[in-house]
């Protein structure tokens, strides 16, 4: 019974809400534009704010009803709701519908962050803004945002209560699924070639 829930959180982030919108739009497939990804920087860069707007909120929902429905029909297990939350994220990643090539997770993996621990799923996000207004690039705020959540839970989580070893779980494989997705921006930020503000 377990298993079907962490199966279907992994369903939910396979929805390719980037690829849907902009093969309806303009019959294209997006990941033959930009980064490839069909997450929502690549959407804006091909789509606009207002489409990118609407994947991001979309992406955001798979995360968040990954783990919430876990926990409402399991509540026993915590184990399953963090499964679930990292399902989604590997199902927006490699997406089964479309051949497992998505997206870089990180919108996916707020959502789930939202519901696990909404305290440090905050921080992340400012840490966000933050580093992005400072840069100017998607992918390096990304993946301090991710380092970030993964060492308030490690280091702060009894603050916060988000102690349990299964949350602990999570913000150590998170950070190493969006540093491995992020790895072609890794080596451009190396090269100095992450110019971008929306290259993810």
């Amino acid at each position: 019974m377990s298993f079907l829930f962490i199966i279907l959180g992994y369903l939910l982030g396979s929805i390719p809400f980037g690829y849907i919108f902009c093969k309806r739009s303009s019959g294209e497939d997006i990941r033959q534009s930009g980064s490839g990804a069909t997450g929502a920087t690549n959407v804006a860069r091909r789509m606009g704010f207002k489409a990118a707007l609407a994947v991001s909120v979309l992406d955001i929902a798979k995360g968040v009803a990954a783990v919430y429905i876990a926990k409402v029909f399991l509540q026993s297990d915590p184990w399953v709701a963090v499964a679930g939350g990292f399902a989604a994220v590997l199902g927006h990643c490699f997406p089964v519908w479309i051949g497992f090539r998505g997206g870089k997770g990180i919108n996916t993996a707020f959502g789930a962050a939202i519901v696990l621990s909404w305290p440090a799923a905050a921080i992340a996000l400012a840490v966000f803004a933050l580093v992005f207004a400072l840069s100017r690039i998607v992918s390096i705020a990304s993946i301090s945002a991710v380092c970030v959540f993964s060492i308030v839970v490690l280091t702060l989580g009894r603050f916060i209560d988000a102690d349990s070893i299964e949350l602990e779980a999570f913000a150590i494989a998170l950070p190493a699924l969006i540093i491995f997705t992020h790895r072609k921006n890794i080596a451009r930020i190396i090269r100095g070639e992450e110019l971008s503000p929306t290259r993810s």
